[in-house]
């Protein structure tokens, strides 16, 4: 076996803030605006554009598609990217993309031109989960990392519902057009930051990862075996995994991409009013992240991704049959935003559990193909559907069919395996 000599250049600290701290912040802020663009900004201004671009909802549809074509192409690449080059130059440098995406989005005056635009989001948007997330699980140890991941999906809720408080008075005082602007800003914004404070990992500084164990002075530990693609495909956990994120993914979007246009156009509920609901999801999605992630690290992580799906499923058929009712639709809102925060660290989690660990980057990026499949038919099969039968009923109704299906899977998720 090959070793290699550890040596503990950490100076005491006493009670000095350990930079996983800072990583984790740099990681949150930076996820913030990511999911601003590509969750709160898409849903809430898509009704305004809609009606000025003069689209039909599977056109509509099309737009996210293209920016889910995009994310499923490169987020194997920013995983791979991520284990071989690091996460800070792959995160700094696309967030350059995010930014011109989203900049672009406000001068659009098409279908195609919307299209080409946010498929550059797209392409930003693979370099922002799959490597932060990695960055996280090196910088934290022990259950500190399953708390790391659940406060860093955090972001996901405060990105886009900030949006959701935002967005409409920006529509209202001046255009849907401004509200691309000044996200494009932010995103340009967010690269130097990353770039300032990411590291890709402590041992960059001399430290051990916040909650890990300190390696002792002169312990020999081995070099991590390199895992190959085709070991981490014929792995049986990454095919159920996978799975059940592709039908997690379906049902997410077709729910959270369409939920204020639900509101606006089917329900006669006032544009302002609708795009809260983005707002109750995501906000309720920060504590059910963190909750049910601390949960997981006690119940385990089969059964935390039974729980959930097997939530996600029902709260998506109350909030169908709460119809316009208010009193009834808010609560199902929130049912939902609580599940939907947990699901991705969940995934993150479950790929560290039973696959190699010393490629997380690659299996979060292999998985992530999952995701963009699902993120990618989403938004046409939900749109077409509502333009042929007149309602989004049938296609909220599949979705919820989608998330039982993951549950099914992940039935047959086997025993942890170590790997070594």
């Amino acid at each position: 076996m090959v070793a290699i000599r550890v040596v503990n250049q950490k100076k005491p600290q006493g009670k000095m803030i350990h930079w996983a701290w800072f990583v984790l912040g740099t990681s949150f802020i930076t996820l913030v605006v990511n999911y601003s663009i590509r969750n709160g900004a898409y849903p809430i201004l898509l009704p305004e554009m809609i009606r000025d671009l003069h689209l039909t909802k599977a056109q509509a549809g099309l737009i996210k598609s293209a920016f889910a074509i995009s994310y499923l192409v490169f987020a194997p690449i920013m995983g791979l990217l991520t284990d071989r080059m690091g996460g800070r130059k792959v995160i700094s440098f696309f967030c350059l993309f995010l930014g011109a995406g989203a900049l672009l989005m406000g001068k659009a005056e098409s279908l195609l031109a919307s299209s080409i635009f946010f498929g550059v989001v797209g392409i930003g948007a693979a370099a922002m989960w799959v490597p932060n997330a990695t960055l996280i699980q090196r910088w934290f140890g022990g259950k500190k990392r399953r708390m790391a991941l659940g406060i860093l999906n955090a972001s996901a809720g405060a990105g886009f519902g900030l949006m959701g408080l935002l967005l409409p008075t920006i529509v209202k005082e001046f255009n849907w057009r401004y509200g691309w602007f000044l996200l494009g800003s932010l995103g340009l914004s967010v690269s130097v930051l990353s770039g300032v404070l990411l590291r890709n990992g402590p041992e960059e500084m001399g430290l051990s990862p916040c909650g890990g164990e300190t390696e002792e002075i002169g312990r020999s530990v081995p070099l991590p075996k390199k895992i190959s693609y085709f070991e981490i495909l014929r792995q049986p956990p990454f095919w159920i995994i996978g799975l059940s994120y592709l039908f997690a993914s379906y049902g997410t979007y077709t729910l959270l991409d369409f939920i204020v246009t639900y509101g606006k156009m089917e329900l006669n509920i006032s544009y302002d009013i609708a795009s809260q609901f983005v707002t109750v999801i995501a906000f309720c999605g920060i504590p059910g992240g963190i909750l049910l992630m601390i949960l997981s690290g006690y119940i385990g992580t089969k059964k935390s991704l039974l729980i959930i799906y097997a939530s996600f499923t029902l709260s998506i058929l109350s909030i169908i049959f709460a119809g316009s009712r208010i009193s009834f639709l808010a609560p199902a809102a929130a049912w939902f935003g609580v599940i939907y925060g947990a699901i991705f660290p969940m995934v993150a989690a479950s790929a560290r559990d039973y696959l190699p660990k010393e490629s997380t980057g690659t299996v979060l990026g292999l998985l992530t193909i999952f995701y963009g499949i699902g993120a990618m038919t989403t938004p046409v099969v939900t749109g077409y559907l509502a333009d042929v039968t007149g309602t989004f009923r049938w296609s909220f109704s599949l979705g919820a069919f989608a998330t039982s299906l993951a549950c099914l899977l992940t039935a047959f998720l086997k025993g942890r395996r170590e790997f070594v």
